[in-house]
């Protein structure tokens, strides 16, 4: 309280000293931006040249990766960004004695049948017969959530597929859509208990999709793929892996 008003301005100018005179007995590895006027007067006795320390190039510098690289680290520093591969792997799997449900829409139905191919092509590969796949269709995506409730409350199904192509025109229709079908789905599987798998393909262009839908990038059969492998985990859990479970997926049953 007896301090009077010129210490009290001298207390910002000791912060700002005892701020650059710290920087400057560090290594920092970027480059202040100090005016040679002001160096003198803040921290007497230090030169400009000292205050802003060059930047290091003993270490290479860590840079943002791009969207899907990886950046790798080493025990001396980071070491270069690598890309990473597209797609997913799976474990062996075997579908046999299970039944999957396959929800599709009219909607660009073209490229959707190309998904859906890929899906029962990878579905058949597993040992799931065809009249072991039910499947309903609707007009577009929209409708998509509802039925599969209908299929996962009916059909006694392991899983349900929905499969539809949303692709991005001129209004705000597309993201109405899109964003409310995908979270209908979630929702679904969180509450049935089922796994429901989302194959709503939202693009901006007819290409996109194609690149998606055909070949090898065929994203249906990841997701046959993927609907059995969720199929197992459910049995499993709830103690009711088949005989001819999934050799890649651990049958153990976890207790929380």
């Amino acid at each position: 309280r007896r301090l009077t008003r010129a210490h009290s301005q001298m207390l910002p100018m000791l912060r700002v000293s005892a701020v650059v005179l710290f920087l400057a007995g560090s290594s920092v590895a970027f480059t202040p931006s100090f005016s040679p006027a002001f160096a003198p007067a803040a921290a007497p006795g230090l030169s400009a040249q000292r205050l802003a320390p060059s930047v290091s190039t003993s270490k290479p510098l860590l840079l943002r990766p791009a969207f899907n690289d990886v950046a790798q680290t080493t025990a001396d520093g980071p070491a270069t960004v690598v890309a990473a591969g597209k797609g997913i792997g799976f474990p062996e799997l075997n579908g046999t004695d299970m039944r999957i449900g396959i929800c599709h829409s009219r909607w660009n139905q073209e490229l959707v049948n190309k998904l859906r191919t890929g899906t029962k092509e990878s579905l058949a590969e597993m040992g799931i017969e065809d009249d072991n796949i039910v499947e309903f269709e609707v007009p577009g995506s929209w409708e998509l959530p509802l039925a599969a409730r209908y299929m996962a409350l009916t059909q006694k199904v392991d899983a349900v597929i929905c499969i539809g192509v949303l692709i991005k025109g001129e209004t705000d229709h597309y993201d109405m859509i899109k964003d409310a079908a995908t979270n209908g789905i979630m929702q679904l599987g969180l509450e049935t208990g089922i796994p429901i798998l989302c194959g709503i393909m939202g693009c901006h262009t007819i290409e996109q999709v194609e690149a998606r839908a055909t070949g090898d990038n065929n994203h249906g059969v990841w997701w046959g793929k993927t609907a059995v492998e969720m199929a197992t985990l459910r049995k499993v859990q709830m103690g009711k892996a088949p005989s001819g479970a999934s050799a890649g997926v651990e049958k153990k049953r976890i207790l929380f």
